[in-house]
């Protein structure tokens, strides 16, 4: 990281164009299995590495102010490009953030798609 006036530091971290802000505005996991990354075109895909990049530098410039959507998004994008080990941290640190997880469909179904790939989901049943 560049060391000394404020413009080379904000140069070291990755921005989105407003257009790309409102493309990944509209991305969470209930396009998984639909939004094909691998098939239609490096531009989607690209456009998420960069979210992903973007959302990971405001994390470590923030450190620890972090908005709880922030991961829940990080999530969403991972899982997108099929990154369930970093999808899986993204929506842990939303979990214990945010008080009130269970209101946000769109990250019990991320959660849940990722609990499904490492076969963890028999735990829920176990438990009764």
């Amino acid at each position: 990281m560049a060391a000394g006036k404020p413009s080379e530091i904000e140069d070291d971290f990755p921005t989105l164009t407003p257009q790309e802000r409102d493309s990944i505005a509209t991305l969470d996991s209930r396009l998984f299995g639909f939004l094909k990354v691998h098939e239609d075109g490096a531009r989607t895909k690209a456009l998420l590495i960069k979210a992903i990049h973007c959302f990971e530098s405001v994390i470590k410039k923030c450190e620890g102010k972090v908005d709880p959507d922030l991961f829940c998004q990080l999530g969403h994008f991972n899982l997108l490009l099929e990154d369930y080990p970093k999808a899986l941290s993204a929506y842990q640190r939303y979990y214990s953030l945010q008080s009130d997880y269970w209101k946000n469909a769109a990250f019990l179904y991320g959660l849940g798609l990722v609990y499904f790939h490492y076969n963890a989901f028999q735990w829920q049943w176990g438990r009764r």
